[in-house]
């Protein structure tokens, strides 16, 4: 068993593990690509106290330990966001990529919103004002709708793009 002491040592350690590219795990995230019954898409429109310019994201978060799968850890999070029941139908797309300092994994899933309730919204977001604000908004499924938006993931505007016409079928 390796038992390092001194912080000169674990700085060392740290210094090949990043030279020789191992990498910490990156943080799993989860989205839903959220058609409602009606053919629209439900984004949360942010706005932030310190940045006049709003923008869009698909809802969803980060996977906690205690979810036993990428589904559950879905439901758990639009559940939170929205007071949102939804059907999972299928996983769209996973993106790996860096913002700031942390590496994400996105997993982003089509699904159907059955239900949804504001009043029982549970997030920690929505406890902070200095969070801004996370109104939901309901985009057509139009080439011009999706264009029009800051979407602040272009990997899922061209995705949506892409599969619009299936997207149509599907709500």
């Amino acid at each position: 068993m390796l038992v390092i002491s001194d912080v000169r040592c674990l700085k060392v350690l740290w210094s090949v593990m990043f030279i020789q590219g191992v990498q910490a795990a990156p943080i799993e995230r989860v989205r839903a690509i959220l058609l409602t019954l009606s053919g629209h898409l439900l984004l949360i429109k942010r706005l932030k106290p310190h940045d006049p310019v709003p923008y869009w994201v698909a809802p969803g978060g980060g996977v906690e330990v205690s979810d036993r799968n990428l589904a559950e850890a879905l439901q758990r999070e639009l559940a939170e966001e929205l007071g949102a029941e939804v059907r999972i139908e299928r996983l769209a797309f996973t993106l790996r990529h860096r913002l700031g300092e942390k590496e994400l994994e996105e997993h982003f899933f089509v699904c159907t919103l059955l239900n949804y309730d504001l009043a029982l919204r549970s997030g920690p977001e929505f406890a902070d004002p200095t969070r801004g604000e996370y109104i939901p908004d309901f985009i057509p499924l139009t080439p011009a709708a999706l264009n029009a938006l800051n979407l602040r993931t272009p990997e899922l505007r061209d995705w949506l793009l892409e599969n619009l016409r299936s997207l149509k079928v599907a709500s």
